[in-house]
């Protein structure tokens, strides 16, 4: 953790620590956005603000260090993630995924707000999303063989903004609620991609009215971009099913 001004030599400093941080992660959660104050931080975390001082050099080096921890947890949960067959359906795939990331939202509620902080060198969230991101490319990958990289890192920002979105809908619901609209993220994203990456066997390859017509990557596309062949629907044969 490169933003602590000193280095934590006994378990009690490391405790002193995590108790900044639970409290910034309080914080940004009942806030909904980073902006809590050092005031504000010494109060939640019950100790002095030169305490707080003594071990984080700004209000941003502390968010920074959350940011770092929130995504080390999340690593290690999808880490956790057990291996699927190819023959596994893509439901219960996003079902197991988007549990496991309910599972760290539900203990680190600070991650949405972190994640849509913004952009530039205040983009705290910008290290728990990409991990995100890349996961969801790697998922995708291989469940739609021979998806050129740049329809894959489009599809799986498309996800993870999709996600985010309704994470942060997830934060503000009483926890009764709180499954139907996991659920409804599950929906929202299966039938999404099985429209977009139908099976060989779908109409929807071969009538060209389809109210909703499956991804098809051009042969011949903008001269200023790659040029990837076109992908079949045998490509896509294991794709949602």
């Amino acid at each position: 953790m490169q933003e602590l001004r000193t280095a934590p030599r006994q378990r009690r400093s490391q405790q002193s620590i995590d108790a900044i941080l639970d409290a910034a992660e309080r914080l940004i959660h009942d806030q909904g956005q980073v902006s809590f104050t050092a005031n504000e931080l010494a109060v939640e975390a019950s100790m002095s603000i030169g305490r707080v001082y003594y071990w984080f050099p700004d209000m941003p080096s502390v968010v920074t260090a959350l940011a770092e921890r929130a995504t080390q947890r999340l690593g290690e949960l999808f880490d956790g993630l057990k291996q699927y067959a190819p023959t596994d359906s893509a439901p219960m795939l996003l079902r197991e995924t988007i549990s496991t990331l309910c599972e760290h939202i539900d203990a680190n509620p600070s991650t949405v707000a972190l994640c849509l902080s913004g952009s530039g060198p205040l983009d705290y969230g910008a290290g728990v999303r990409q991990r995100v991101v890349s996961l969801a490319g790697v998922l995708l990958r291989e469940r739609v063989p021979g998806l050129p990289d740049i329809e894959a890192e489009l599809v799986a920002n498309t996800a993870v903004d999709i996600t985010l979105g309704m994470l942060h809908e997830y934060l503000g619901a009483s926890l009764e609620h709180r499954p139907h609209i996991q659920q409804e993220l599950v929906y929202v994203l299966s039938s999404w991609l099985y429209s977009r990456y139908p099976q060989a066997s779908n109409v929807a390859w071969s009538d060209a009215l389809y109210p909703i017509q499956p991804s098809r990557m051009p042969l011949k596309v903008d001269p200023r971009m790659p040029v990837y062949p076109a992908l079949s629907p045998l490509q896509h044969e294991a794709a949602i099913g």
